[in-house]
């Protein structure tokens, strides 16, 4: 998860949105195809708790 929480630092605030929507949409992809794999979602979660943390550590 590193190598992600430092790409992410890396990325402008348009480019953390669209990864933001991005994540919401392959979670929500996921989830509608049935039998949803929690690891997965998980992960997914992570990423959008690390832009959350980089939003706010720029503010």
């Amino acid at each position: 998860m590193y190598l992600i929480e430092q790409q992410i630092k890396t990325l402008s605030e348009d480019g953390m949105f669209l990864l933001y929507k991005d994540v919401i949409n392959r979670i929500g992809s996921h989830m509608v195809g049935g039998n949803p794999d929690p690891q997965y979602i998980k992960k997914q979660e992570s990423i959008l708790n690390l832009i959350q943390d980089e939003l706010m550590r720029r503010k």
